[in-house]
């Protein structure tokens, strides 16, 4: 029996996706659970498995090609079998002679990644062996010992006076949501906070943390701490905008915005305010790992209730970031830097950092912000207090 091959629906926001590449032509035979196409939505990609072993036949869409969710794209067949006679097309917005596509980001283990950059390696180039073609440390290492080629410098690349170049599927979702977003009446709020004691945790916990879970702890991991804690003070910060009214939430699910290849994406930190420290940062560092490897699920990357979005890292003193849909607010951190500031009547040097709060304006006004910013702020400057 013909079995139709459906484009899949990855998220409950997806409504479309670009098919990548087949790793199956027309005509091969194909084993159930073998993977036979390469996708891409707005967030990740995603591999696709035969449901049934048979011939694959009739490829309807091409690399390129975006299609609707739900639309059948090619069938497997028995030996002998016909395909179903075709549908009215779908609509699919073509995009022929577009420019060759940026080479996507190959499955490794997070060892073999490492190990690749020391020795300078393209992984494009690294045939893999593990399950599903995931490139292995041994992988690499033989690769390297066979004289392998090197990755070029990473740069952007040069491009011909007045070139045009097509959006990725993630680029045109994050250009899209963020007119949407923008919609929304946002309000600022900024702080300074005085960063000593916070640093000067940090340098404490570095070793505890390490020891216990193999993980640096990051300013960031604090922050999360500091943020989940804040929010249960102030849990009015804690909502959303729904269609005329206000949806609070006593889940403190906390985003994480992290830079990748093509765009941004946030993966989500549950239930932040239960976990201890050394947790978080063990849940930071592998989620930040598997973002960087398009390798997250729907889940681990959907249904935040506030987000964080720190560019301290880029040297950015201060910035306001653009509130993620359906948050009612977020968070923009910037970098700790010296400045001489005024204490007990007195010019000293201290580590500062801004932070910005964005809030919705159609459901928290200047007071709340202000009271959950100043909450952060008691926090930071006095961190051995979320100990109480």
């Amino acid at each position: 029996m013909a079995v139709a091959v459906i484009f899949p629906k990855l998220d409950e926001a997806m409504t479309s996706g670009k098919i990548v590449r087949w790793l199956k032509n027309e005509g091969d035979r194909v084993a159930k659970g073998e993977i036979i196409l390469e996708l891409e939505s707005e967030k990740t990609s995603f591999e696709l498995e035969a449901e049934t072993s048979g011939i694959l036949s009739q490829i309807m869409f091409q690399p390129g090609d975006e299609v609707p969710v739900g639309t059948t794209i090619a069938y497997i067949l028995q030996p002998g079998e016909k395909a179903p006679k075709a549908e009215t097309p779908v609509t699919v917005k073509a995009e022929a002679a577009r420019p060759a596509k940026e080479p996507k980001e190959v499955k490794a283990s997070p060892l073999a990644r490492n190990i690749a950059r020391e020795h300078n390696i393209d992984l494009s180039l690294v045939t893999g062996t593990g399950p599903g073609g995931r490139i292995t440390k041994e992988d690499v290492l033989k690769f390297a010992e066979e004289g392998g080629a090197v990755a070029a410098p990473s740069e952007v690349p040069a491009r011909a006076e007045g070139e045009v170049v097509p959006m990725s599927t993630m680029r045109e979702v994050i250009a899209r949501r963020m007119i949407e977003s923008f919609k929304t009446p946002h309000f600022y709020l900024t702080v300074e906070v005085d960063a000593q004691e916070l640093q000067k945790t940090r340098q404490q916990l570095l070793p505890v943390i390490e020891s216990k879970t193999g993980i640096r702890l990051t300013l960031t991991d604090l922050i999360i701490k500091i943020v989940a804690r804040a929010l249960e003070k102030n849990p009015a910060i804690n909502c959303s905008y729904a269609d005329g009214a206000v949806r609070f939430f006593r889940r403190i699910d906390i985003g994480l915005v992290t830079s990748v290849e093509g765009g941004l994406m946030v993966p989500v930190i549950r239930e932040a305010n239960t976990k201890s420290l050394a947790e978080i940062a063990q849940a930071r560092a592998e989620l930040v790992q598997k973002t960087r490897e398009r390798a997250l699920s729907r889940e681990e990357m959907t249904g935040s209730t506030f987000t964080i979005s720190n560019m301290g890292m880029y040297d950015i003193d201060q910035f306001s970031a653009i509130i993620q849909p359906p948050e009612a607010a977020i968070l923009a951190v910037g970098r700790i830097a010296e400045k001489v500031v005024a204490r007990d009547g007195e010019m000293v040097i201290r580590p500062v950092m801004n932070l910005t709060l964005s809030i919705d304006h159609r459901v928290l006004d200047g007071a709340l912000g202000a009271q959950f910013l100043q909450t952060v702020k008691s926090y930071m400057e006095n961190p051995l207090n979320l100990m109480l």
